[in-house]
């Protein structure tokens, strides 16, 4: 039994040269950087902490392994959205054997490679003695690694390949979110504080504070951070290309007069 996130399913590949691709529900990609924003951190997390050499030591065809889990974004729970992984492993896919592997070895690979995984709320417990109906129920739900409280959902698998998923809350209905106009957007969300933060978030990973980075970090912060606001049926709410000239703007302005 492990805590279980909000999030999109999002999986990557490792070719033997090394590459590592990316695929969405809808879409595969080549790069990272060409990964939809609301989920561009999740491969950004695995493009830089990805071990390849103990990949490369553990198989000897990379490319017959599909990793599987979840970029991780506000669906309508907060989280502490600087405390979860923007990925987190679930599932091993051995296309030699044609089947998943098991929770636990999923895990360990996972480990293993430096990725992040779910973590544990329970192991090895007996069928005969679970009582599932305890996560249905907030106050004796598990509490949460990533926010204040109980977790948002339990994922619950047996080493057959059998799972179930129980919801300990619900998300919150929301309405579709209206049109937006991509500069009242760009107002809203490109503050000098949270461009003073990409740009610290930047330093630390040892990458230039360049406007252009400044601002691909921020859309993708809030495209994350935000997925219930800013997007509906998968697509923004308005032009994410105007949206992003915007931000890109701002964040000159306030390079600018930082200076």
């Amino acid at each position: 039994m492990q805590e279980l996130p909000t999030g999109a399913e999002f999986r990557f590949r490792v070719a033997a040269s090394g590459l590592v691709t990316f695929a969405t529900a809808r879409q595969s990609y080549d790069t990272a950087t060409a990964v939809p924003p609301q989920c561009r951190l999740a491969a950004q997390l695995v493009s830089e902490r990805l071990d390849r050499d103990v990949l490369e030591s553990a198989t000897d065809d990379p490319g017959d392994v599909t990793f599987c889990g979840i970029a991780t974004r506000n669906e309508g729970i907060e989280f502490d959205w600087q405390r979860v992984p923007a990925f987190v492993g679930v599932d091993v896919w051995s296309g030699r054997r044609d089947r998943f592997l098991p929770p636990d070895s999923a895990t360990g690979i996972f480990e293993r490679l430096g990725v992040p995984t779910l973590p544990a709320i329970d192991k090895e417990v007996t069928a005969a003695h679970a009582d599932f109906s305890q996560y249905e129920d907030p106050s004796t739900a598990p509490q949460s690694e990533w926010r204040d409280g109980h977790a948002a959902g339990v994922l619950i698998r047996d080493k057959s390949g059998r799972r179930a998923v129980v919801r300990c809350e619900e998300h919150d209905s929301q309405p579709a979110p209206d049109a937006r106009e991509a500069t009242a957007l760009a107002a809203k969300y490109a503050t000098d504080d949270r461009i003073e933060r990409a740009a610290a978030a930047l330093r630390v990973d040892a990458q230039a504070a360049t406007v252009d980075a400044v601002c691909d970090r921020l859309v993708s912060e809030v495209a994350r951070e935000s997925y219930v606001d800013l997007f509906s049926d998968g697509e923004f709410v308005a032009s994410l290309s105007a949206f992003r000239s915007a931000v890109a703007e701002r964040v000159q302005q306030n390079r600018s007069t930082g200076q």
